[in-house]
């Protein structure tokens, strides 16, 4: 039998010493890549991300930018002119804030965001017509670009005319040719629709004037290869086959059509949802439906409300939304709807309607903006 002699407490503290020489001594870029790949995949801040893959060599190796794990939507702080060379962000699972300052962000007027681009519109000040608005611009440079890693795609030109509104969604796999833009402009003729696959050097105008009448602020929502459009003065909607620029369906209107229309990708179901205001003047009086869209049947596509969309949460501001599993992210409630407008962010449960006011340091916040360090392939 061995017997040790002497205090306790200094044999304690040998082993503790000892074991930690030991781990000092651990070669930690040996770990397995499986083992990495999977620690990776739960780090849901993309800061920590990139501190992840900046260890060392066999970890960044083991950790590509394309295996980035679902990110929380970050918040863009609206900028008070579209001439600043600076944005501003905040990670609502962090409470971090985070700015980027570039010259090139100096003229350029943002109109959405997706997978991580943004559409921006380049305004160059040489023919800007004196005595005028800068918002009447006549030649222009339309663009994507990443903030994150200053990867930009020019787009093909294209005359949208004055008091132009273009905006970019796309699906979530990197895909070439995948990618829609569109844009409308007001002319002799009305509001006319266009759009741009990524890799193509020219536009395509569709048949969309007799459906398009109106200011085109709200109602335009590309899903798969479907452009739908929301008639705010009616509450139909105009389904547009992109393969063919033809119009597909034509949907009965959900409610009272006074109100704001915003159409959603949920996991393959498509969503419209409805914010319908209350009679009194505050801006804070609204409620959301959602509704879902119907192949069922045999018959033609038609709107169903539900009050339950499952494990998704949706993400809405005036350009649109997003939906995201909430399961993937910690604090992220399922059923509901995160929203941005005005000064204020929101959290509205689907099937209660309750509502709560979340933190947000930006005075104006101004839309959702899913963070990505892939790079698109023009």
């Amino acid at each position: 039998m061995l017997l040790i002699r002497g205090n306790p407490s200094l044999v304690t503290t040998s082993f503790a010493v000892m074991e930690a020489e030991k781990a000092a001594e651990r070669d930690w870029s040996s770990l397995a890549p499986e083992l990495l790949n999977l620690i990776a995949k739960h780090l849901s801040e993309i800061s920590d991300f990139i501190r992840f893959r900046a260890v060392c060599t066999p970890w960044r190796l083991s950790t590509p930018i394309t295996d980035l794990p679902p990110q929380f939507p970050w918040i863009l702080e609206k900028r008070g002119y579209y001439f600043e060379p600076h944005m501003h962000f905040y990670s609502t699972t962090s409470s971090k804030m985070y700015a980027f300052h570039d010259p090139k962000y100096l003229r350029q007027r943002v109109f959405g965001s997706s997978q991580g681009y943004m559409l921006s519109e380049f305004c160059d000040p040489t023919t800007i017509r004196a005595f005028t608005s800068p918002y009447t611009v006549h030649t222009y440079q339309i663009s994507l670009f990443n903030p994150l890693n200053n990867h930009k795609i020019t787009l093909p030109a294209c005359d949208l005319g004055l008091y132009s509104y273009s905006y970019w969604i796309g699906p979530q796999q990197y895909q070439i040719g995948e990618y829609v833009v569109r844009g409308g402009y007001f002319n002799h003729r009305g509001y006319q629709l266009a759009f741009c696959r990524l890799g193509q050097d020219n536009w395509f105008k569709f048949n969309s004037e007799n459906y398009c009448d109106g200011c085109p602020d709200f109602g335009f929502f590309h899903i798969k290869s479907m452009l739908f459009r929301v008639d705010d003065d009616t509450g139909v909607t105009y389904v547009f086959d992109l393969t063919t620029g033809n119009l597909a369906y034509v949907l009965p209107q959900v409610e009272d059509p006074i109100g704001n229309y915003y159409i959603v990708d949920a996991s393959g179901h498509i969503l419209i949802v409805f914010q319908c205001f209350g009679v009194s003047d505050d801006s804070h009086d609204f409620w959301f439906h959602v509704y879902q869209l119907d192949f069922s049947g045999g018959s033609s596509p038609h709107w169903v409300k539900v009050n339950n969309i499952g494990n998704q949460a949706l993400f809405i501001d005036l350009d649109g939304g997003i939906a995201l599993e909430a399961s993937d992210f910690a604090g992220i409630n399922a059923n509901c709807i995160y929203y941005i407008e005005q000064s204020w962010v929101k959290r509205i449960d689907i099937e209660t309607g309750d509502q709560e006011l979340l933190q947000c340091p930006f005075e104006e916040p101004e839309r959702w903006f899913v963070p990505n360090l892939g790079h698109l392939q023009s």
